[in-house]
Formats: C-alpha cells, sequence, structure tokens
C-alpha cells in the first residue's frame, strides 16, 4: 500500500472538473506504471475521492493500456508490464541530439549542463543509445564569454523573463567611468559574437537598452512584476540592427569584386533588408538599411581589400580615414 500522502499530498485548494479528473488520471496511470502496484483503497485514500471513483478511472485507463489487478502484490498493474513508451531514436535524430549538444556547449555552463542532463533523460527512455561514440562534429562559433557572476546572471534573468519580474542590475557599460545601479524590466537574451546581452527596458534611462552579461558586476531577482511594452517585439527590434546595437537608421551600400563574389552569394542573404545585384563585371553589389553603421563597419573590414563602400559618404570617409592611419601605423 502507498503510505498516505506519501505522493499525493491532499491540496487545499481541490480543483474541480475535467481538469480535476485529468490530474487525477494521470497520478493513477503514473504510480502503475512506475510498479508501485496500489490498490484502489490506497488511491481513494490518497487522492481524496471514493473507490467508485477510482473504479471508474481504472476503467477509463484500461482503454489505453490493459491494466490487472495482482492479487500476489495486492495492487493494480499494467499488464504487458513497462507501459511507459520508449520511442526509438533514429540515427539522424541522434546526429541532431549530438550537433546540438555541440552547439549549445558554446553557450556557457548552465546551458551545456541543462542540455547534457536533457539528453541523458532522452536516450535513458530510449529504445536505441548510441553505439558508436560521438560523431566528429565542430560548430565553430566563438565561445561565450564566462564567469560565475555570468552564469549566475543567466539563471536569474532567465526566470525573471519567465515571470515577467524586473531585475537589478550592477553595471559599468563600455568606456564608463563609474558603476550604476539600474532596474531593468527583461524582455530577452541574445548570444552574439560570445557574448550574452540582455535586452529590457531601463527605468534609469526611460527607454530600451541592451546589456552585455560580463559587464554586469551583481544581478538580483526583483518580486516587481511588469507587463511588457505594448509595441515591443525582440525579432522586430534587431531585424534593423546589423548585430544587437541599435542607432540611427542609415542605407549603406558596398560593392564586391568579382574574386569574391561567389562567397558573398554562396549565403542567401547578409541582412533581412539587403538588397542584391550583380554587376557587368562580376562582382557584386549589396544595399542594406541598418540602425547604425558601427557593428556594419566591423563586417565591412573583414572583407578588405575586395570590398567597397558607396554610401553613405559619412561611412566612407570614415573608412578611408581609418584605413590611412593603419597604413601609417603598419610603416
Amino acid at each position: 500500500m502507498i503510505p498516505k500522502n506519501s505522493r499525493y499530498p491532499k491540496k487545499k485548494n481541490k480543483r474541480t472538473g475535467i481538469s480535476d479528473k485529468f490530474f487525477r488520471l494521470l497520478k493513477i496511470y503514473t504510480v502503475i506504471a512506475q510498479k508501485q502496484y496500489p490498490s484502489a483503497g490506497s488511491l481513494a485514500e490518497n487522492l481524496g475521492v471514493n473507490e467508485r471513483t477510482i473504479y471508474r478511472d481504472l476503467f477509463v485507463i484500461n482503454l489505453v493500456d490493459q491494466v490487472d489487478y495482482d492479487p500476489e502484490r495486492k495492487g493494480y498493474a499494467f499488464t504487458h508490464g513497462d507501459s511507459i513508451k520508449k520511442p526509438p531514436l533514429s540515427d539522424e535524430e541522434l546526429m541532431t541530439l549530438f550537433t546540438a549538444g555541440e552547439a549549445v556547449s558554446h553557450l556557457g555552463t548552465p546551458f551545456r549542463e541543462n542540455f547534457q542532463r536533457l539528453v541523458e533523460k532522452m536516450v535513458a527512455s530510449a529504445a536505441k543509445a548510441p553505439s558508436k561514440g560521438k560523431p566528429p562534429i565542430i560548430i565553430k562559433v566563438p565561445d561565450t564569454a564566462r564567469g560565475v557572476i555570468i552564469d549566475r546572471s543567466i539563471k536569474v534573468i532567465a526566470a525573471c523573463l519567465r515571470d515577467k519580474r524586473s531585475v537589478d542590475l550592477t553595471y559599468k557599460a563600455h568606456g564608463a567611468k563609474e558603476v550604476t545601479k539600474r532596474t531593468v524590466d527583461p524582455y530577452g537574451l541574445i548570444f552574439h559574437e560570445g557574448i550574452w546581452i540582455l535586452i529590457g527596458l531601463c527605468h534609469l534611462r526611460k527607454e530600451i537598452r541592451s546589456f552585455a552579461l560580463d559587464r554586469i558586476q551583481d544581478c538580483k531577482e526583483r518580486y516587481l512584476y511588469f507587463e511588457p511594452r505594448f509595441d515591443f517585439n525582440l525579432e522586430e527590434y534587431l531585424a534593423k540592427s546589423w548585430g544587437v546595437i541599435d542607432g540611427e537608421e542609415v542605407t549603406v551600400v558596398v560593392r564586391f569584386k568579382p574574386e569574391v563574389a561567389e562567397y558573398i552569394t554562396r549565403k542567401e542573404k547578409w541582412h533581412s533588408s539587403e538588397v542584391r545585384k550583380m554587376l557587368p563585371d562580376g562582382g557584386v553589389e549589396l544595399t542594406f538599411t541598418v540602425a547604425g553603421i558601427y557593428e556594419i563597419k566591423k563586417w565591412i573590414y573583414s572583407w578588405i581589400p575586395n570590398i567597397e563602400v558607396i554610401k553613405p559618404k559619412i561611412l566612407r570617409d570614415l573608412i578611408k580615414k581609418e584605413l590611412i592611419q593603419a597604413t601609417k601605423d603598419h610603416k
């Protein structure tokens, strides 16, 4: 017999209606599947119903998986043994798991450990387990900046994102001389170029800002609930930026030499706003509408000397100035 209240603590506020029956059926099904051989009496006592209700529930469960009474153990069990199904994992599914695990490993300790536990549960419940070891798959992306504070901040922010609660940050912005304390309503987390970034409404600045987690010195959850701005959408917010940094909207036109055209066109799009034009000499012209020039400028530098900035003039002049200085520095 199952000890009273050991598996089924009675709730002060009893659920009613179809949800009450659903959860009761689920509990009965689970305890039978775990081979605890419960009796109708013990189930009735622990679930707070009469035995007639239990027999009706057992009739319903029997329609899904046949249930029999075991006279020796004086309780119910599934006729065909282990009733919890173990779907086999195909080679393709196992390959996907390993590949996803390799990608997740770059995101930091909390994600890596959580994914490992998830995989272990999936493999343990599957009829087919990996037999040939880890496949030689490597995902080359930057590892995240690491540290105890970063790991803890991710956990705190993830919990507050779920519950729509604010967080208190002790933060030192890039280039700032002083540390500031801010309350932020978290709207989303982004992993970009090896850095976790929090996007949220900053109470101090009264606007949506970005916060790099490696610049957070302390992060505390608050029980201050918030309603996200009705007009905010994380994907739309990021759509115009080249990466995650917001700025004044600008149209950027660049041209690539024929020597690298194949590398440019192998990718369907470099940005959601991209307009592509093939040039008579075999080169490629791309036009983007982005928020700010800081991040796209870094990308442009990665293609030098096979790229030319056509517009805007301010970006063309800035790159020319920096290249002249770089040439002097390399004499």
